[in-house]
């Protein structure tokens, strides 16, 4: 296969624009930049090989890095942009990583980098707007607590003047680090080549065969340091014609508000992204009649979820509906997904052109369908191993196969059902409980908003304890009164919650997901 770079050359549209900030960035000077970056890196001595972190929020700026270390054979480490300091130089010790890309709305104090032992390179807004440019330049310079002799991106842009640099890059190459929670529970650092980006890409555009015409717009309200955010909302649009808008951070305001002004015809999302656009009141909007299809993954979307938007969407006479997939970061964001093509309700959907899917029992051999085990998954968006080693990569009859941790069945369709995170599965008297069936079910109580079910234990011995926010003020007493009684009604006895405790709200990864680790640790 190609490498990202020849991928986006190849399909660009080369008259459309990137909006940021609501600002319109020719996709022209953004090629041409990507020219200049790598002449500037050639410049910088790095060569073939070496790690580039961009410490970023999705930005023109970490785009264009992407691509010029796709080009140019070097791996971008991509970190959220808000990791403290301490885990970042753990990160970049790991990594070998030679050079640090870094934002100037984030990083408000950057004495302590210059200890990391980086090339440093100072991003801003500045970089690409016009309207208020001076005034974030004056935010730049003023902001903080600011080094001296520090490269910035505009200098970067200075020192590549245009000179032709070859492709060093190719499709086999290692392009991009991404950091995942691991499929046993352990944070590790996943290695992605050039091939493993652009067998999801094919999948995708072989699934879906976008229309693509002058002016429709793809909503990217997605991290680019998320797989299914860079690969699936933000490389692959941009890569078959699709102009991008680009969200740094998710505010449903700035979202609506993007729904009505453009041709906004694709969003990619994660379900807390229009959990919250529905709460606020934000997502039934006039543009929604231009949109073609959501996205949804990255976490586990609810059927009234999807019943709700999907109402929506067809108030406004469009044939856009919400389609649920399934992936991981070790396969580069996505495998799984609904369709046009095929589409089932209350499923992830069916492997995409190119990637299979089984379930396993504990000796990893595939189990029938209806049976349900270990989710593993096969394609070429698979990693090429973890930075750490010790990878989940089984090879099984000539055929490499990522098991992913998850739990979950296929019908006799072909369509996957998600259950639960293996590990996330508890032992209540020797019996496997999985939270993720508990929270469906407790979700039907028509005053819940959200739930988490966690293991807590009293003297030595487990049970289940839910924590639920409330859509309405209900007496604490009956909301575990109904709790019980739903899941009494619904569940085995072992699934039964002995504790439930109403909170105001539920804790938040940095990704958005209900951090169920930190309520376990509360117990």
């Amino acid at each position: 296969m190609v490498t990202c770079y020849e991928f986006l050359q190849q399909g660009v549209n080369r008259e459309g624009s990137i909006v940021y900030y609501g600002h319109k960035l020719a996709t022209k000077r953004f090629l041409t930049d990507i020219e200049r970056i790598c002449g500037a890196f050639g410049k910088l001595g790095l060569a073939k090989g070496d790690v580039i972190t961009l410490y970023l929020p999705s930005c023109p700026q970490s785009l264009a890095v992407f691509y010029a270390c796709s080009k140019m054979g070097l791996v971008a480490n991509v970190i959220h942009p808000l990791v403290p300091v301490n885990l970042l130089a753990q990160n970049l010790q790991k990594t070998h990583s030679k050079m640090l890309l870094y934002y100037d709305a984030t990083v408000k104090d950057e004495r302590p980098l210059s200890k990391l032992g980086q090339i440093l390179v100072r991003c801003s807004i500045a970089d690409y707007v016009v309207v208020r440019k001076p005034a974030y330049k004056l935010y730049s310079r003023f902001s903080g607590k600011r080094l001296t002799g520090v490269y910035t991106y505009a200098k970067l842009l200075r020192m590549g003047d245009g000179t032709h640099t070859e492709l060093a890059g190719k499709g086999e190459d290692v392009l991009c680090f991404m950091h995942s929670g691991g499929t046993s529970g352990a944070p590790k650092i996943v290695k992605l080549t050039n091939n493993a980006f652009q067998a999801v890409c094919d999948g995708m555009v072989r699934m879906y065969h976008p229309d693509v015409h002058k002016g429709d717009c793809n909503l990217a309200t997605l991290p680019v340091f998320h797989a299914y955010g860079l690969c699936s909302a933000l490389h692959g649009p941009l890569s078959v014609g699709y102009d991008l808008i680009i969200v740094p951070k998710f505010d449903t305001r700035t979202v609506a508000r993007c729904i009505d002004k453009y041709n906004v015809k694709v969003w990619s999302v994660v379900p807390a992204m229009l959990k919250k656009m529905l709460a606020d009141g934000r997502l039934d909007r006039k543009g929604l009649k231009k949109l073609d299809v959501i996205w949804c993954g990255g976490d586990v979307c609810e059927e009234d979820l999807v019943d709700n938007v999907d109402k929506i969407l067809s108030s406004h006479d469009t044939r856009a509906r919400l389609m649920r997939g399934y992936g991981l970061t070790e396969m580069c964001g996505v495998t799984v997904v609904n369709n046009f093509d095929f589409y089932k309700k209350g499923t992830c959907g069916r492997p995409m052109p190119g990637f299979d899917v089984q379930i396993w029992d504990e000796e990893g051999n595939a189990l029938p369908c209806g049976e349900q085990g270990e989710i593993a998954l096969c394609g070429g968006g698979a990693m090429s191993g973890y930075v750490e080693g010790d990878d989940c990569l089984v090879s099984k009859q000539g055929r490499l196969w990522v098991t992913t941790g998850d739990m979950g069945y296929l019908d006799e369709e072909g369509y996957l059902h998600f259950i639960d995170r293996k590990k996330r599965s508890l032992k209540i008297a020797a019996v496997n409980v999985f939270p993720a069936q508990i929270e469906s079910c407790v979700k039907k109580i028509d005053y819940v908003s959200e739930v988490c079910a966690v293991g807590v234990k009293v003297n030595g011995k487990p049970f289940v304890k839910v924590y639920v926010t409330l859509s309405r003020q209900v007496d604490a007493g009956k909301v575990k009164e109904d709790v019980v009684d739903v899941c009494r009604q619904n569940l085995m006895r072992y699934a039964v919650p002995a504790f439930v405790e109403v909170v105001q709200t539920l804790p938040r990864t940095p990704l958005g997901k209900v951090d169920y680790k930190a309520l376990e640790k509360l117990n």
